[in-house]
């Protein structure tokens, strides 16, 4: 996430906490620091997610970041929170696709070349009868041993019609299919951002000082 000094960049939208002070310098209990509040966050309902109209679906290309793709949609790299936001993700070094470098170190970081070469799954091709009725689906995970057997036409017929999978084939799907995002439309970026800064707003309690302001208290602080 981009944390700049533009009034779109995510830090400066986060509300602020005064916290008690752990300057070693502090006078007392009652000094406080100002601060942001990085646990204030928000995230999208699911079920928006099938609002069609909001949303379009996008594939992450390369090696492109989330404020490159913000500059791609929105013209602003410090928008990149809403794309990530858009898609609940919240930490982005795991659930945001790794570039091709990054990638290839991540790796070797975590296999040798003979591990990578090694079976991790089996999955299942398609089978259809002569008829054309599905049989077996692709892509279940099953055993080494799987076959399938049914009637075609009255003719009892096993086969076994799998492929294996990599370590290597493993790990780029897994990152491949972080590449699926949803993009929101720039037509409700405005609302977005509306609704998101009124989320951020606090509300009245005991420790209300202003809409962007809130005061906490650390019972683990004594008296200097």
């Amino acid at each position: 996430m981009t944390y700049s000094g533009s009034p779109n960049s995510y830090f400066k939208k986060l509300p602020n906490l005064d916290y008690p002070s752990l300057d070693n310098n502090r006078t007392s209990v009652y000094d406080y620091q100002t601060v942001k509040n990085l646990f204030k966050r928000a995230i999208v309902r699911d079920d928006i997610f099938n609002e069609v109209t909001a949303f379009d679906k996008y594939s992450v290309e390369g090696d492109e970041r989330p404020d490159s793709v913000a500059v791609k949609f929105y013209n602003d790299p410090n928008l990149d929170w809403v794309v990530l936001t858009a898609n609940n993700i919240i930490h982005v070094r795991d659930e945001w696709p790794m570039g091709s470098q990054d990638f290839l170190t991540y790796l070797n970081q975590k296999y040798t070349d003979e591990e990578l070469s090694n079976t991790h799954h089996y999955e299942t091709d398609l089978i259809r009868d002569s008829n054309g009725k599905l049989i077996q689906p692709s892509k279940l995970i099953v055993s080494s041993d799987h076959s399938m057997s049914y009637l075609d036409n009255g003719v009892l017929r096993t086969e076994s019609k799998i492929t294996e999978i990599t370590f290597l084939q493993h790990e780029t799907k897994l990152n491949d299919d972080k590449r699926n995002i949803n993009i929101l439309r720039k037509e409700y970026l405005n609302g977005f951002l509306e609704d998101f800064d009124e989320i951020m707003e606090y509300k009245e309690s005991n420790q209300f000082i202003t809409d962007n302001l809130k005061k906490t208290e650390n019972p683990r602080i004594i008296s200097p």
